[in-house]
């Protein structure tokens, strides 16, 4: 019991929804999430207009509700904006597409990138989005859109209906699209062996940072563990955070890679709120490689009926001797993600055995 009392601990203590940014794997789930994304994904009922969402946007630091026409406004000058989504939230994915439509339309082309597709698959995105067709082609009928889905090896993922629209409306404004994350098979190495242990060809994918705070990885391991249903061994955490951090390398890399080679268009990056959570992560890697850069981290929040009122206080979250900011500087609140079904709740249900 004391081990589902740790967890419901912290789950109010890091909120309902922090952990569905996070790998959902543990020693009973093997590496899964690592490869793909958290929990079910229904696209069934999957309500994709926002005519019963809140569209209520807070400013965190001054604690005050803004509406969306003040938020584009801070984009508009931003030079990399993150749009930190649930990834099985449609309405997240409905509000990216209306933001981007909205950059279009003031005059914007921003460079689009994608944590859920990895670096390595840049050149079929940018196939898709700005290629040429070849001259040895023959006439064929495929469908672009499924064509590219099978290049991506995306064919039995039911996201794609989240994230194709997007992939859509850069191919009709012809906007450039990214892979930031690192390759799927590279990420399950780095979550089984050590740093040291990987090939010089491996190695090559990304330049660590060696990036050390105690305090954020406390903060992380908590977080990684809450997303494992209090089920993983400490080992497997401490190998998950290195995974962690090196993801984040690579995509703050990816985006720092862009914006150098288009300095006057934005980066969009489309990503799990957690990974730009407390203005650390990616956030904090971008603002490393590339000082006074201007960046917007906007995350989209689900709210719940009996959440209390907006707007509330958002307190910094205090970790050893680290007071770190709100979870994100703007937070949209949406309605929660439909037919969602609680990876952990079969684990909550009974009294598991203690992880060995």
């Amino acid at each position: 019991m004391a081990v589902i009392q740790t967890i419901r601990g912290f789950r109010r203590r890091w909120g309902r929804t922090a952990w569905r940014d996070l790998p959902c794997v543990g020693a009973l789930l093997g590496l899964l999430a690592i490869l793909g994304g958290c929990g079910t994904i229904s696209l069934s009922n999957a309500p994709l207009e926002m005519d019963n969402a809140t569209g209520t946007v807070l400013q965190t630091a001054e604690g005050h509700l803004i509406s969306p026409e003040a938020l584009l406004d801070n984009m508009l000058h931003a030079q990399v904006i993150y749009l930190g989504e649930q990834h099985d939230n449609p309405y997240h994915h409905h509000l990216q597409r209306a933001i981007l439509e909205k950059l279009l339309a003031h005059g914007k082309r921003p460079a689009i990138g994608f944590e859920f597709f990895s670096r390595d698959q840049t050149g079929w995105l940018m196939n898709f989005t700005l290629g040429k067709p070849s001259p040895f082609a023959l006439p064929q009928s495929d469908d672009p859109g499924e064509t590219l889905r099978k290049k991506l090896g995306w064919e039995k993922r039911p996201e794609w209906a989240f994230y194709f629209p997007l992939l859509q409306l850069a191919r009709t404004h012809h906007l450039p699209v990214f892979g930031a994350d690192l390759p799927d098979g590279l990420r399950v190495r780095l979550a089984r062996n050590d740093l040291a242990e990987l090939s010089a060809i491996e190695k090559a994918e990304w330049t660590p940072t060696h990036f050390v705070h105690e305090d954020y990885q406390q903060l992380m391991l908590k977080k990684l563990a809450l997303a494992h249903c209090g089920m993983a061994p400490e080992s497997l955490l401490q190998r998950l955070y290195v995974t962690w951090v090196a993801r984040n390398d690579a995509m703050a890399q990816a985006i720092a890679l862009m914006r150098t080679a288009a300095p006057d268009e934005p980066v969009v990056m489309v990503l799990g709120a957690g990974h730009v959570a407390h203005d650390m992560g990616v956030y904090e890697r971008v603002a490393f490689l590339q000082p006074g850069i201007h960046q917007v981290n906007l995350g989209f929040q689900e709210i719940h009926p009996e959440d209390p009122p907006l707007p509330r206080p958002f307190e910094p979250v205090r970790v050893g001797q680290t007071p770190f900011a709100p979870d994100h500087p703007f937070l949209w609140f949406t309605p929660p993600a439909p037919d969602r079904e609680d990876p952990c709740a079969p684990l909550l249900s009974r009294s598991p055995s203690p992880p060995r």
